[in-house]
């Protein structure tokens, strides 16, 4: 029964999205429900809330190591230079943004109904400084990731609320799906298949993180970058990993797959910045 169950909720929630998508069947509510019950039926002792915390879940030494590194986390410096940034510039921002600091992260990603165009944080951020002449960030790390890490560090606590309920928003999250769902690169493999199906699993000497609280620690500190990086630099390096050529960074397509990934986490806490190896 429980097999039954788990095939099931897995071909509900991936391996039929791409079809659905192009029928434009999919209702992102019922995907993120399959979703959370998926993973309870694969690993019923992890609670939903404990996903905003990465593949260290599933090993208690190694989540133990991590808290441990969390407790004087690498990215504090990184905070601390996002926060000089926004005061910096904080008449600016605070005209794009308004002037709660705290009220900024757990707005994106949004779908913006004049543009029909999905918005990130880091996206805005840009939007912002080049609309008052002031030279936009690069893209991936550096200002643009210190900048959006202390605000993810402001907005700790508060839970992901994407609103996905216009067609122009389905639309979005439909195509972000079909992106998470599609194989591709040399190796034909997916999001979805490590993310979903193999969430848990190792992948060399890496365990597989899950799709459900993915986006809720962005930016991270990586161990092997030794810095912050932004979330669709993540994206570019999994693309390479799979042997694909990887989308400009605020691509349409990263900026849906973004938005896709967030409402997926819907109710779970906003904890960035994070560490990771």
């Amino acid at each position: 029964m429980k097999k039954t169950l788990l095939v099931a909720l897995t071909l509900g929630a991936t391996a039929t999205a791409a079809t659905n998508v192009m029928a434009g069947g999919v209702d992102p509510e019922k995907s993120r429900i399959q979703l959370v019950e998926y993973f309870q039926a694969k690993n019923p002792n992890i609670a939903p809330e404990e996903y905003i915390n990465g593949a260290y879940i599933y090993n208690e030494d190694k989540f133990m190591q991590w808290e441990a590194a969390e407790e004087f986390p690498p990215y504090l410096d990184a905070v601390d230079a996002g926060e000089a940034l926004y005061d910096q510039d904080k008449a600016v921002y605070d005209k794009c943004f308004g002037s709660d600091v705290t009220k900024i992260r757990n707005q994106y990603p949004r779908f913006n109904e004049s543009t029909q165009q999905v918005e990130t944080l880091e996206g805005q951020i840009n939007q912002c400084r080049a609309d008052n002449d002031l030279k936009p960030f690069k893209w991936k790390k550096g200002d643009i990731a210190q900048l959006s890490a202390y605000m993810a560090y402001e907005a700790r606590g508060q839970k992901i609320n994407v609103d996905a309920s216009s067609p122009g928003a389905k639309e979005a999250f439909n195509k972000g799906q079909a992106f998470y769902v599609e194989e591709r690169g040399q190796l034909g493999l997916s999001c979805a298949k490590c993310h979903t199906y193999n969430a848990g699993r190792k992948a060399r000497s890496n365990t597989l993180s899950a799709n459900l609280g993915h986006t809720t620690h962005f930016p991270v500190f990586r161990a092997k970058w030794q810095e912050l990086g932004t979330l669709h630099r993540r994206y570019g390096g999994c693309n390479k990993n799979m042997r694909a050529k990887p989308m400009k960074a605020q691509s349409e397509e990263y900026r849906n797959l973004e938005f896709f990934q967030a409402y997926m986490s819907n109710g779970l806490e906003i904890n960035g910045p994070g560490y990771r190896e």
